[in-house]
């Protein structure tokens, strides 16, 4: 045995598998680069009027994911005539937490926000730095999705999850409630609500619907990001299609 370790031969051989290891280990990163699954994923959201019916505006989503991570992501708002109202352009350093910019066309402003290693930096109609910590969860824009299918099982077990939410119009955030509320036909219909009494009475309830079995979003119903061009935010009901498309 004590040859094995010793000998000439043994160590000569052992110098000439040297190169061919670091080659294999080499061969092996490459492949594990390879493997990587990189996919582009377009999917729609019609908003309707949430008393008329009638359309508002569609989404157009064009998502970049690699290995299903999100990666990059834009969304178009388009009238039902064709006109751009907004544009937003997003990049998920964190899935529940990406920078993005907002480019509204009417009333033309911008708006970005950058999170950061302590924080935030958001320039919208005000601007300045929001820190976040370790103690709370906390969620930003189209992150909110992504939050949800972290917590998914834990709402299907009908608990509730609490987060700080960014509002950046107000450079502030803003404690939300999220709790289940019924499961039917394969759905887990969601209630998305403010935790501080007082703004409660001035911000309604948003439902969300879930598909079970593929965790996409299926509807949303309540006040949106989009601003209008009158002024506030649209309020719709957003039905979200993915025909042709893989889960999101």
């Amino acid at each position: 045995m004590t040859s094995l370790f010793t000998s000439a031969p043994t160590i000569h051989r052992a110098r000439a598998t040297k190169p061919l290891f670091l080659g294999l280990l080499l061969a092996g990163l490459a492949l594990t680069s390879v493997a990587e699954t990189s996919e582009t994923i377009e999917f729609t959201g019609n908003a309707y009027d949430l008393d008329s019916g009638d359309l508002l505006y569609t989404e157009e989503h064009r998502l970049e994911r690699v290995d299903g991570v999100p990666q990059q992501e834009t969304v178009r708002y388009i009238t039902p005539e064709g006109d751009t109202l907004a544009q937003k352009d997003m990049t998920y350093w964190e899935p529940a937490r990406p920078a993005y910019r907002l480019t509204v066309t009417d009333p033309e402003r911008t708006e970005t926000v950058e999170p950061e290693a302590n924080g935030v930096r958001v320039d919208s109609v005000e601007s300045g730095f929001l820190d976040w910590s370790d103690e709370e969860n906390y969620v930003i824009d189209g992150g909110f999705h992504y939050f949800i299918l972290d917590h998914f099982d834990t709402l299907l077990d009908g608990n509730s999850v609490e987060f700080q939410f960014l509002a950046p119009t107000r450079t502030r955030w803003l404690g939300l409630r999220l709790r289940p509320t019924e499961q039917a036909n394969g759905q887990l219909i969601l209630e998305l609500n403010v935790r501080n009494r007082l703004l409660s009475l001035v911000i309604s309830d948003i439902e969300l619907t879930y598909d079970i079995d593929t965790r996409r979003l299926m509807r949303y119903a309540g006040l949106t990001n989009l601003p209008k061009p009158g002024g506030g935010n649209y309020s719709a009901n957003i039905e979200y299609d993915y025909t042709g498309a893989d889960q999101p």
